[in-house]
Parts: C-alpha cells; sequence; structure tokens
C-alpha cells in the first residue's frame, strides 16, 4: 500500500461525527408556515427569534406567555449524506438531549421515541437513509399534558408546591423541575432539542465508553485500571494504544479481538511520582489525559480522551460522640467544604454559553469556593461544566434531578430513572470533581414535617404508599446504579439528613437552616444553630438598579410594582426583606437605595453564618449557601445576579472564605477571637485587636504572638468585659488583624452594635482613578459598606467588577481596588455609595480627587 493509500485508509477508517445543526425550521402543531429554529435552543427562544412572542425576562411577560406549554411543536431538518458516509459499518442518528415527549421519523419512517430530557438518544438509521438529501422530523408533545392526562386518570394531586401547573405535571415528566416554577424563577415549561444532534460514521468498530480506577496511589506511583467498552461491526483483530500527556508512564497496547456487539476490555498503567489533584485553595488541580487509539493494520479507527485528576475522596458520615459526622476527606486529609448552591443559569439552557460556564467557574474560585452543590431541580450539567469544576479544583456534589415532591413509583417510571441514572452516572464518574451523588433534595424532610397528607388530603394508608414507592426509588433504584457504576463513590438518598424544624437534629450529618429566612428569626441564630454540614442555608437582596433596569420600566421600579411583583418568587419575600433592612438601617430614601441595602443585609446576614461555620470546625465541617446564581433576573437569595453582577454577598463569601480568617463573637459583653486556617503548615502571627470610633480614635487594643494549626479553627483570645474601657459601642468597631513578619494574612472589621444609617458620620469618600481598570478610595471617617459601581468600556450591558466591594473604610484609610478580568470602566459612569448616604437630607457625593477629574476628562 503506498503512502497516499494509507492515509486514505485511516482518514476511511476513522470515525466521523456530523453534526446536524443547520436549516432547522419549527411551526406549532397545525399551523401551515414553517419559521426558522436553531438547534440546540427551544420553542420559546425560536420564537422569540422570530418576533412571535416579547422577551420573556422583561416586564410581567411570563404572564402573557403561559400558552406555549399548552401546544404541541413540530421541528424539521433536511439534511445530506454522501454515498461514501453510506457505506460506514453503522450509522446512528444520536441525540444528546430531546426537550421532552419527543416522536421522531427519519424520512417519513418511525426512527425513536423520546420521554426523558436528560437522556441521550442513539438510534441505527442506516436503512433508512437514503444518499443525498435526507429529512428529519420531530413532534414534541406539550410537557404538561401527559401530567393533566394521569392525574385525571389516577385521581392523585402530587404534593409539588413549587410546580405552578395545576396538575402538578413536573412530578411525572423526566424534564428539568424548575422549568415548571421555583420560588426564585418563572414558569417556562420548554419543548425542543436543546442539546446537539449529529450523525454517529463507524466503521469496524467504536469506543462506547472509557472508565477508570485508581487501584493504588501513593507518592512514588498511582496505578490505574482503564475498562474499555467496544462496540465492534464485525470479526477483526486489533490493538488499544493508551497514552498520557504527562511523563511518567509509558505507552501501553493492549490486543483486542473484534467481533460484532460490545465487548470489554481492562488495561493496567502505571505513573512514577503522580502529581495529585487537590480543591481550590489547597494546592494544583492537576489533570492528567490519556489518550485511547483503537488501532488495527490499516490504522486508528477510533479514539478518545479523557482527562483525569488522581485523587482520593471519602465522606465520612456515620455516628460519633456527637450525633453523625458529615465531611470529606480529599487525599487522606479532612477539608472544610466552602461554596454555595448553583441552579441552572438560565430557563432556557441554549443560552447558556461555554463562555457564561467559564465565567461562573472563575467567580467561583475567585470567591475562594472549593464546592458546588449542583441542586435536584435542575439539569445533569453539560460536560465543560464538569471539566471547568476539574480544572478549577472545585467539588461537584451532584444531585439527581428529584426535589421537594414525592413522585411516581411505577414500573415505567422506574424504568425510565433508572436509564437517566445510568446514563448520568457513566457520563460523569471519571471526573476528578465528583465528590457525592445524592438521591434528592428534601423530600425526606418534606415526608417528615410539610404535612403532606392533611394539605393534599391523602389517607393514612395512601402517603404511606406513597413513601413506601419513594423508597423504591432513592433506597434501591439510585443506590443500586451507583453501587453498579461509581461503587467507590458516596451516595445518600436524601438532603438534608437532620431537619431545621427540630433542633435536636442539628447534629445529625447535613443541615438546611432555614430558620432566618422562611422563620425570620435574627441572624445571629446563624451562629447558635449548626449543623455538622451546612448544606442549605440563605437570605433574599435585590438585584442593583443597574441590573433591575434592563428588565423593567421606570414605572415598575417601586416595591410591589406589579412587574417586580412578578420577578419575587417568594410570597412574604418583600416584607420580610423589608423588615430586616429597616430593623438594621432605617428606612432607606428610595428604592435604589433600598436594592443597595437589601445586598448589604444579605452579607451582612450570611456573613454570621459564614463564620459560625468556620470557627466551629471540626465539629461543622461545610457551608454552601443558597445559592450561588439565578436563572432570570429575579429578587432571590442569589451572590451573582442574572446579569453577572456580583452582588454584597458574593463579595462577602470570598473575603470569609479566604484560607486564614480571623473573626470575633460577642460574649458577655466582651469578645471571643477566632482564628481559622485551610493552610497545609502552622502558623505562628501576630493577633492585633482594636477598638476604633468612627474618627479613627483607638480606644482599646491589644497585640500578641499566637499560633494556629494547620487545617484548624481555634480560640486565639478571651477578651472578657472587665479589659474593655466603659465606651459607645454603636459608634466603634472592633478591627482585627493577623500578621507575619510584616505580612498581612486575614483582617477584619466588626459591629459590637448595630447602626442606623442616620447614626453614621458623613465619611467624606475620596475615589481617585489611577487607570481605566484601577481605582483608590479612602473616607476621612469610617465608611460603612463602600460599593464602587461603573458602566464597562468595551462590552454595553455586562457588568464590572472589582476585585473587592461593599468593604468598610476606617477613618484615613485608603484602598486600591481593581477590575477584574481584565475590563475596563468608564470614567464617566464611576460613582460610590455607602450606608450613611442612603439617609442623608441631601446624599452625600463621593469627590473624585485631582488626577481622577484629569482622567475623566481625558477619558471624555
Amino acid at each position: 500500500m503506498t503512502a497516499s493509500a494509507a492515509a486514505a485508509a485511516a482518514h476511511i477508517a476513522l470515525r466521523r461525527r456530523i453534526p446536524i445543526a443547520d436549516g432547522w425550521v419549527f411551526r406549532r402543531a397545525g399551523d401551515t408556515a414553517w419559521m426558522p429554529a436553531s438547534v440546540p435552543g427551544s420553542n420559546f427562544s425560536d420564537l422569540l427569534r422570530n418576533g412571535v412572542i416579547e422577551d420573556p425576562f422583561a416586564r410581567d411577560a411570563e404572564l402573557r406567555l403561559q400558552w406555549i406549554e399548552n401546544e404541541d411543536w413540530e421541528y424539521s431538518c433536511a439534511f445530506e449524506i454522501s454515498g461514501e458516509d453510506l457505506a460506514a459499518d453503522s450509522v446512528a442518528l444520536v441525540f444528546e438531549g430531546l426537550d421532552t415527549y419527543c416522536s421522531v421519523a427519519l424520512n417519513g419512517m418511525p426512527l425513536l421515541r423520546a420521554e426523558n430530557m436528560f437522556c441521550v438518544h442513539r438510534a441505527e438509521c442506516r436503512a433508512l437513509l437514503r444518499p443525498g438529501r435526507n429529512e428529519l422530523a420531530l413532534r414534541f408533545k406539550s410537557p404538561v399534558a401527559p401530567g393533566a392526562e394521569r392525574r385525571a386518570r389516577e385521581g392523585v394531586l402530587y404534593p409539588a408546591e413549587n410546580d405552578k401547573t395545576a396538575d402538578h405535571a413536573s412530578v411525572y415528566v423526566r424534564k428539568a423541575p424548575y422549568h415548571f416554577g421555583w420560588d426564585w424563577g418563572p414558569k417556562y415549561v420548554t419543548s425542543g432539542v436543546w442539546r446537539p444532534v449529529w450523525l454517529d460514521l463507524v466503521r469496524k468498530a467504536r469506543i462506547a465508553e472509557l472508565r477508570h480506577e485508581i487501584v493504588d496511589l501513593s507518592p512514588e506511583r498511582a496505578e490505574l485500571a482503564f475498562t474499555v467498552e467496544i462496540e465492534g461491526q464485525a470479526d477483526g483483530q486489533a490493538w488499544l494504544e493508551l497514552t498520557c500527556d504527562r511523563p511518567g508512564m509509558p505507552i501501553v497496547r493492549h490486543p483486542v479481538s473484534l467481533e460484532p456487539g460490545m465487548r470489554s476490555h481492562r488495561i493496567a498503567a502505571t505513573i512514577d511520582g503522580p502529581r495529585l489533584w487537590w480543591p481550590n485553595g489547597l494546592g494544583e488541580a492537576c489533570l492528567y489525559a490519556f489518550t485511547v487509539r483503537l488501532v488495527d493494520k490499516d490504522g486508528p479507527i477510533d479514539a478518545t480522551v479523557q482527562r483525569i485528576g488522581l485523587r482520593t475522596i471519602e465522606v465520612v458520615n456515620h455516628p460519633d460522640a456527637h450525633g453523625e459526622c458529615f465531611y470529606l476527606k480529599v487525599n487522606g486529609r479532612p477539608v472544610f467544604m466552602k461554596g454555595a448552591n448553583y441552579i441552572p443559569q438560565d430557563s432556557f439552557q441554549e443560552a447558556v454559553t461555554p463562555e457564561r460556564h467559564r465565567q461562573l467557574f472563575r467567580d467561583t474560585a475567585d470567591a475562594n469556593m472549593n464546592m458546588l452543590r449542583v441542586w435536584g431541580g435542575g439539569v445533569y450539567e453539560c460536560d465543560l461544566f464538569y471539566d471547568l469544576a476539574d480544572e478549577h479544583g472545585i467539588l461537584i456534589w451532584q444531585d439527581f434531578m428529584f426535589s421537594c415532591t414525592l413522585y411516581p413509583s411505577d414500573e415505567a417510571f422506574l424504568q425510565l430513572v433508572e436509564e437517566e441514572a445510568m446514563q448520568a452516572v457513566r457520563r460523569l464518574r471519571h471526573h476528578a470533581c465528583l465528590a457525592l451523588w445524592c438521591g434528592n433534595n428534601e423530600i425526606s424532610l418534606g415526608v417528615a414535617h410539610w404535612e403532606w397528607p392533611e394539605k393534599f388530603d391523602y389517607s393514612a394508608e395512601q402517603f404511606a404508599a406513597m413513601v413506601a414507592g419513594n423508597a423504591r426509588l432513592f433506597d434501591e433504584l439510585l443506590p443500586d446504579v451507583v453501587a453498579r457504576l461509581d461503587p467507590d463513590r458516596f451516595y445518600f438518598p436524601s438532603s438534608p439528613i437532620g431537619h431545621w424544624n427540630d433542633p435536636a437534629d442539628d447534629m445529625r450529618g447535613d443541615g438546611h437552616y432555614w430558620g432566618v429566612w422562611h422563620g425570620e428569626l435574627p441572624f445571629a441564630t446563624y451562629g447558635e444553630r449548626l449543623s455538622r454540614f451546612m448544606s442549605e442555608y440563605g437570605f433574599q437582596s435585590y438585584p442593583l438598579l443597574d441590573s433591575v433596569k434592563r428588565f423593567t420600566a421606570s414605572e415598575d421600579r417601586t416595591l410591589g410594582s406589579s412587574v417586580l411583583s412578578v420577578h419575587q418568587k417568594h410570597g412574604r419575600g418583600d416584607a420580610i426583606i423589608g423588615r430586616f433592612v429597616r430593623e438594621a438601617f432605617g428606612e432607606p430614601t428610595g428604592f435604589e437605595h433600598f436594592c443597595y441595602l437589601s445586598q448589604v443585609l444579605q452579607a451582612d446576614g450570611l456573613r454570621v453564618a459564614f463564620e459560625a461555620h468556620r470557627r466551629n470546625m471540626p465539629m461543622c465541617m461545610g457551608s454552601l449557601y443558597w445559592q450561588l446564581n439565578d436563572c432570570w433576573p429575579a429578587v432571590s437569595w442569589s451572590g451573582i445576579d442574572y446579569y453577572g453582577q456580583w452582588k454584597a454577598l458574593h463579595y462577602q463569601a470570598a473575603r470569609s472564605f479566604a484560607p486564614v480568617l480571623v473573626c470575633a463573637e460577642a460574649r458577655d459583653g466582651g469578645f471571643r477571637i477566632h482564628g481559622v486556617s485551610d493552610l497545609t503548615e502552622d502558623l505562628a502571627v501576630e493577633l492585633v485587636a482594636e477598638l476604633v470610633d468612627f474618627d479613627g480614635v483607638v480606644l482599646w487594643g491589644t497585640a500578641r504572638e499566637v499560633r494556629l494549626g494547620a487545617n484548624e479553627a481555634r480560640e486565639l483570645l478571651l477578651v472578657p468585659a472587665d479589659d474593655l474601657p466603659a465606651l459607645d459601642r454603636a459608634t466603634t468597631v472592633l478591627t482585627l488583624r493577623l500578621t507575619r513578619q510584616g505580612e498581612a494574612l486575614a483582617s477584619n472589621i466588626v459591629h459590637p452594635a448595630a447602626v442606623h444609617a442616620s447614626a453614621l458620620p458623613e465619611p467624606g469618600i475620596e475615589i481617585e482613578i489611577l487607570n481605566p481598570d484601577v481605582v483608590r478610595v479612602s473616607a476621612r471617617r469610617f465608611a460603612r459598606a463602600v460599593h464602587i459601581a461603573a458602566a464597562p468600556l468595551d462590552t454595553p450591558g455586562s457588568p464590572i467588577n472589582f476585585d473587592d466591594n461593599f468593604f468598610d473604610l476606617l477613618a484615613g484609610e485608603a484602598r486600591v481596588v481593581r477590575v477584574r478580568d481584565g475590563r475596563r470602566f468608564d470614567p464617566a459612569t464611576l460613582r460610590v455609595t455607602s450606608v450613611r448616604d442612603t439617609h442623608a437630607t441631601v446624599p452625600a457625593r463621593a469627590a473624585l480627587a485631582g488626577p481622577a477629574r484629569r482622567a475623566a476628562a481625558a477619558e471624555g
């Protein structure tokens, strides 16, 4: 065979994927006119793009778009395939995501039926294809209709209280639960082709799956075993070739016999001197890229690449002297989990671009987080999401997609769930970031405490049968899938283990503490009610006015307006925020200041939780607040709003989750000062604590050498009330610093007493523009929660986030802050707000220093 012939043979032998992404059209079933469609996409996005509907996120559009969910929708596409491509041994159509009830026909012949949004569908189709033009026809049934039909047939209304459909259709449909409404998101029940479609052309064989197992891991070597699933098309001889992109592992070749059907092959490999994968903040998130090639005498047949992190993860959950522990050990080291609950980034998944995923993980890592919980009312995220979590060292707590309700348990439903779970586990199990599987969100809590029999008029026998049916799902089916396919990964049936309704449960496993928000208890309660692992807690805030303007008209921007009420999904939300704001700061002067103060309040409240959780390590070993992000512009518990603007909460999380933390709690008129370190080495540091008034006068202070052990939280200093001078706590702050050889390792400003905005001094803030991405801000007197805002120079509408914001400034203190991600701001739009401004008769203005005025003039 000549060289050119060999190259041609190799090209022919390689498996090919042909995307089917262009030329799609759609229509409402029964309409005659077709309209252009995008794949991946949804009927909502396609209707918007064609000018049929208004922006679903604008004002109160949600109220006018509910008709869409009740209709059936048709999608169609024509594509070309050559005779050469049809000569492949296998041609399959692969749908990575069909949302949700869909029948597919190819050239007028039925190909497949789908009824699970979360599943990939693969259908052999060569016999139905013809050279040249081919036509795909998809019909999507209304995703709410089957629920209505089934409820009418069975006469049972399931307790899906977040589901805003009349029949609680979400329980019957294997589709993202949040699409049916939640207390932070709209009811937009989509249909469409939500993930890519492609033709898979296979010659001789394909690598169907690659799985790895870390057999042994030591500083000297890592022993791995790879399992390769090969689907052959005919008999033949070939070999598998395993290579690694990092030094330490020789090429491994393994002979295989090809034959029709699926066969499994196991390859052992050893890496000398392995580099470990560590969570964010503890070391490098090192990844090894392994390539497996299937080759025969004619050349390559197929290849796949998989990135693997060499690490061990253990979830420790067992009874102990205090109750029931719950914590993670990574590479043998107990690690405190710092992070948040993640919900889908958009109501319409096609809008989540790769850059949005990348930005989210930059935001997460920059806030010193090491874990996200993928909550069970959304979707199993795309591969890129988990790839980025691997790269950034962000551990993933992965829920299965069940939340806050009982579900059917008939055999057909269980079979749907089993296939979904098997696909999810197989797809995600190789990721270094994947820490655990959880069966559902809050269903055990609901069974025990949400009074479902009384609310929904279930008889005792009926409710017992429903609960028993769910036990089949969460105590039998899902753990069996995990045990078979991912046996080294921890699974537990329902989060939380302990129930906040019962204080006796605080020491039982993980907890969701909602006594502050739902129970309207003081923020100080966060310091009193601790779980062994706090996996949910939170408090709402408004987006800042700049974000509110993007989805409202000017007449909407008053509390309680009909439009804002559409974007506030919690029935008591505004009342709770308003009461807490007034108690903490007094009455704001207007809506803009209310938005700002709601964020300061949210950050202040969760700071109490952050510090309490961390200083009580190792009793408490995790702090995941609700919630990281939004799926639409809303009043919610998020730390980052829908447009990507960091709220005060996210800035506070970055400070409170820093590797070294110093904090204080008030006790009997004095203070207990604590230090927390996530570092791997002991620290000998100087602790400096001072009480300072609003004019910068030091009224009391102490400095002493202290030790803080590696991975330790401890009390550094007890300051009794008798050691403190008599002073007005409402006009002072406690400043804390940990320094080592002059280097500041941690600092904090503690407010001994609540201060209304009207009692704060006029701070005399000055702001100086040093560069188009750097500002220096200073205050003559104490300035509370200084917020710097500016519009971008580059991308209109995209937010400007600084490396710190919403921070306190002591009298005479100056701070330099930079714009994140290399962005630049428009100097003419630079403005600053502090809490004092929200109650001034004439709102104070920040003074621009001379160089700042010159820079602004030059830019203008």
